[in-house]
């Protein structure tokens, strides 16, 4: 995936978009998803979601509230740093159309740490329902990255590992879709083994 270097937030929808279209685990319908992601030089991570589904499932609306039972978006991101015992933490940000948002960060699907109130307050998340869709958008500064991993560079050339995902677990409307194909016998987006190798150009 290349993630291009944009002077203005306006610009990220001109970015060649990314579909979530990998149909996991007994998953035979799903909203079509797709979304743009790009970069602000040493300034932030933007990233928008497009769900093409009417009147989406939203209970939740408190941080860090289940979101993954209604319907949801979620963008995952691993980053490298200098830090070594950072080495290995990626980031999970989960979001449902009432822009109700589960932010984590940690080595593995076990024992993560939700993002503290100081941090969430500099990460932007909207959440829009429009005719027949629904959007998320996030801007991840690199200050919020740095107070996570020690040191971040978001300069062209630098390289991350990300995965996007849809998701449903209320029975009714249960499923499962992947940006990048995960290879598992179980639902787990948390397999930062299967993300796609990022590069800011």
């Amino acid at each position: 995936m290349k993630v291009e270097v944009i002077k203005s937030k306006t610009d990220l929808e001109r970015m060649s978009p990314f579909y979530v279209n990998n149909l996991l685990w007994g998953t035979v319908k799903c909203p079509r998803t797709y979304g743009y992601i790009a970069c602000l030089k040493n300034e932030a991570i933007l990233i928008k979601m497009i769900c093409e589904e009417s009147n989406p499932h939203r209970t939740y609306n408190a941080p860090n509230d289940p979101v993954y039972l209604d319907s949801a978006v979620e963008a995952f991101l691993l980053f490298h740093t200098q830090n070594s015992e950072k080495a290995g933490i990626y980031l999970n940000f989960e979001v449902n159309s009432n822009g109700a948002m589960l932010a984590a960060y940690g080595k593995n699907r076990k024992g993560r740490t939700f993002i503290s109130d100081e941090i969430r307050k500099e990460i932007g998340c909207e959440a829009n329902i429009l005719d027949g869709c629904w959007t998320v958008e996030l801007e991840i500064p690199l200050n919020a990255l740095k107070q996570i991993y020690g040191s971040v560079r978001l300069e062209k050339g630098e390289k991350f590992y990300c995965n996007f995902y849809k998701i449903a677990e209320k029975n009714e409307i249960k499923h499962f879709a992947s940006y990048a194909r995960v290879e598992s016998e179980t639902p787990n987006f948390h397999l930062p083994e299967f993300f796609e190798e990022a590069e800011i150009i």
